[in-house]
Formats: C-alpha cells, structure tokens, sequence
C-alpha cells in the first residue's frame, strides 16, 4: 500500500471515539503462558453472549488435526464478564466439543468452519436459536484460491446442533466469497453484514474488502446485499449490540497475519444509532477506537479481528482476536528448548483471543 493510500484510510476516519483503553487481558494464546490446550492449537472471532445464568463464548478454532471448527468455552456460573476463568466444554477424553461439524466427505463446508454468530429469532411463527458461520469450500485457507460461504447451525428440541445443508449466502462472480458473518434479530427481521472478497489475504497480498448488509424474513432467503463500507475503507469484520439509546457497532480492518509490508493502518473503530440496525446511512459516522499501529500489546501488534461487545454507559469490554507481529517459529522453538519451556505449535502465524477493556473519557 503506497504512503497516498495509507493518507486517505487516515483523513477518512471522523474524529475519535471518546473511550480509552483501560486494560488488556490476553485469554486463549497460542505463544504466551495462557495456552489453549483440550485438543486445540488456537481460537479466534470470539462470540459472547449470556444464558442459563453465565457467560458463553464460541470461537472458531483449529485443532490439533488441523481441522477448522466451532467450539464453545463459558465462565463458571456467577462469575462477572472481567473473569479470565474461561472453560471449553470437553467430551469424556478432556477434548473440545466441536458444534455441527460436517461428516460427508463432499460438504461444501468440509474445509472448515469458523467466524461463529449465534442468535435467536424467529422464522415461520416458531423461535428458534441459530449460529451462522463462515465454511471453507476449498482446501486453500488463504489466497486467490481461497473461496468461502455462509451457512448455519440450528439448535434441536435436543440441545444438539444441527448443520443447515446448504450455504444461505454465497460470493459473486467477481468477488466469490462471503464470509465473515454477523447477524441479528430485531424489528421482526433477520440482519446480516458480512465480509465480500475475493478470499481471504494470502502472503503479500493487499486486502480488497468490501462490507456488505443483507435482510432475511427466515434467516434462510436472504435479499439481495447492499454495500455497508466500500473496499476503500477496508473493514473486514463487525458486531452489534444494543444500548440505551440505540445500538452500537465495532468495526475492524482484519490483521496482518503474514506481516506484509507496507499494509492498511489496522485497529478498532466505533459507531452508533438511534434507529434500528442497517444499511449504513442509519449509522452516525466511524470513528477510530484504537489504532493497534500506535498503540498495542505483543498479542495484537499486527492488528485485531473479530470484535464482540460487552458494554453499559461507561465501559465497554471488546473481545476480540489480536495477530502477534511475524514469528519465526523455528527461532521460537529453539528459544524454548534452550529455556526448558513448552514448545510452540507449528503456525505460519500466532493468534490470542482476549479481552480490551475501554472507559470514556
């Protein structure tokens, strides 16, 4: 990216947010001394919400068969969301239990699945409980090769989830991949804004994304996507929440997971509305929360994705996944031999999940 393209993302950005951060809390590391473990090499794109008395989040994660899948961690009942005491919830071996995973052997999401989005709505008069995701259809994770799709998990009478057969929305000729999902239900209908691309960014590639938002009556037949942020600004995920006067969104740019340089400024911005959640002229302008290039701990210094909100009038916790600046994991691994420590995985990147803790101010 030329020094021009990295002045206009700047005089695009609309003033500053009003919150600072005020703690940091690395949760699921993949380098640090919070390891992940229970069959897992790491987690990323926290989704949080609350039930049956506690905390819940679902990650995608990798395994240590190098599968992509979704898992679901939880506090222990009564603790406070500040609570670093995150659990997996594990089979009988100690392992994570992943939710819906695909058996056949030509499912269109049999390369992986990640970037969870729970939520309860209602589709042909009856409620049901949801978590939309992105499916890899290729083998390729990264690059122009790369291709993706959105599909869905429905919870059972059971408890058990369900996979939906088939993706709900799909790429287009010139940008082939939809991945990246948020959604909610409110107003009566369906709400989705997703990541369009041609994939995801491969070594030294730049990013070309382009938000888009899309409304469903059933959370199954989706109308056709207006643009939410051009590729210009470059936003590659989001979430949503409700506040006392409207509802808010954090928005971020992705990471640099291969460290390629030049590359887009990366962090957190912020916006807010009054009215119910939309296409982007219900939103008032973006504003930047954080700019991981200024200001950042070495578990997101190449940037933060998939954000999930926390908040009331003052503080607001975001979750999110940072990238760890590039790594070579041959220089770590000899590190660690030499001082007696645990062994990293084997990763072209290393991730961490935690937990950013911003006040006003």
């Amino acid at each position: 990216m030329s020094v021009t393209r990295r002045e206009r993302f700047a005089a695009e950005e609309v003033g500053t947010a009003g919150w600072r951060l005020h703690e940091q809390r690395p949760l699921f590391d993949m380098l640090g001394d919070r390891r992940i473990g229970h069959g897992l090499l790491g987690v990323s794109d926290p989704d949080i919400f609350y039930a049956d008395g506690r905390w819940h989040m679902l990650l995608g994660a990798v395994t240590s068969r190098f599968k992509v899948a979704i898992v679901h961690a939880r506090l222990p009942e009564g603790d406070e969301i500040d609570s670093d005491c995150w659990e997996f919830v594990t089979d009988a071996r100690g392992r994570a239990v992943t939710l819906g995973t695909p058996t056949a052997r030509d499912a269109w999401d049999r390369g992986g699945m990640h970037t969870p989005s729970r939520v309860i709505g209602s589709a042909h008069g009856a409620q049901v409980e949801r978590i939309y995701y992105a499916g890899q259809r290729t083998r390729s994770t990264t690059g122009p090769r790369s291709r993706y799709a959105i599909g869905y998990l429905e919870k059972d009478a059971s408890g058990t989830w369900r996979r939906h057969p088939s993706p709900v929305v799909e790429g287009e000729p010139d940008r082939p991949s939809a991945l990246e999902p948020f959604v909610l239900f409110t107003g009566g209908r369906w709400r989705m804004w997703y990541l369009s691309a041609e994939g995801e960014v491969g070594r030294g590639e730049q990013p070309d994304y382009q938000m888009r938002y899309t409304e469903s009556s059933d959370g199954v037949r989706w109308q056709p996507p207006e643009v939410f942020a051009s590729t210009a600004e470059g936003y590659f995920d989001n979430c949503v929440v409700p506040v006392v006067d409207g509802w808010r969104m954090v928005l971020a740019r992705g990471t640099n997971l291969h460290g390629t340089r030049p590359f887009p400024s990366q962090g957190l911005w912020i916006c807010e509305s009054t009215s119910d959640p939309a296409g982007r002229d219900t939103w008032h302008p973006v504003a930047r929360l954080l700019d991981t290039d200024l200001e950042s701990e070495p578990w997101f210094s190449a940037g933060l994705c998939g954000p999930a909100i926390v908040t009331d009038s003052d503080l607001m916790h975001v979750f999110a996944t940072g990238t760890a600046g590039p790594t070579s994991w041959w220089r770590e691994l000899r590190a660690r031999v030499r001082d007696h420590r645990r062994l990293p995985p084997p990763s072209p990147f290393y991730l961490c999940t935690g937990r950013l803790t911003f006040t006003r101010h």
